[in-house]
């Protein structure tokens, strides 16, 4: 009965609210002055059917989609680590990763972009392919001593990586 107490007055205001607004319930009751719980309360006691909400944000209006979009159109773009990507950003890891994903879903981006997770493969893919260095010489640069298992698994899951230009013996494999 205490909420009735407190609601008495805003009944109104509230209702015309929760009717018409798709805010959130917190946000309802931050401006009638009363919690969350009440706000919620009221409304299932009343029965009032509430707006859907628009689910995410619509991509052609999504800066940070359209920067996600930008990136992963460049070459080897799904050679880009995570961190990478979110430092190029410039916003939280959080918000990176939930756009990425509904970006899948889309089919806006590859579905490997964004998936390595280290910026030391990545910066060994980077020299393996700009350099063009054996596999082993390119991860023993940046510290990795298993980098052609690395590229072995990526393989098998389906990356497109250029074979080696090298041999079994490290010498340079004749190019026709």
């Amino acid at each position: 009965m205490r909420r009735c107490a407190i609601l008495r007055g805003k009944e109104d205001n509230l209702m015309k609210d929760l009717k018409e607004t798709a805010l959130s319930f917190e946000k309802l009751g931050k401006k009638h002055g009363v919690s969350r719980q009440a706000t919620h309360a009221f409304c299932k006691s009343e029965g009032i059917k509430r707006p859907v909400r628009p689910k995410g944000h619509q991509t052609g209006e999504c800066r940070l989609r359209q920067k996600l979009i930008e990136i992963s159109k460049r070459r080897h773009s799904e050679f880009i680590s995570t961190p990478t990507i979110v430092k190029k950003i410039g916003e939280s890891r959080k918000k990176c990763v939930c756009h990425l994903r509904r970006l899948r879903e889309k089919g806006l981006v590859d579905e490997k972009f964004g998936r390595l997770l280290s910026r030391r493969v990545e910066k060994a893919y980077a020299i393996y392919f700009t350099k063009s260095l054996s596999m082993r010489t390119a991860g023993r640069k940046v510290g990795l001593k298993n980098f052609p298992a690395i590229i072995r698994r990526h393989r098998e899951l389906g990356w497109n990586v250029p074979p080696s230009l090298y041999g079994k013996w490290g010498r340079r494999r004749i190019q026709s």
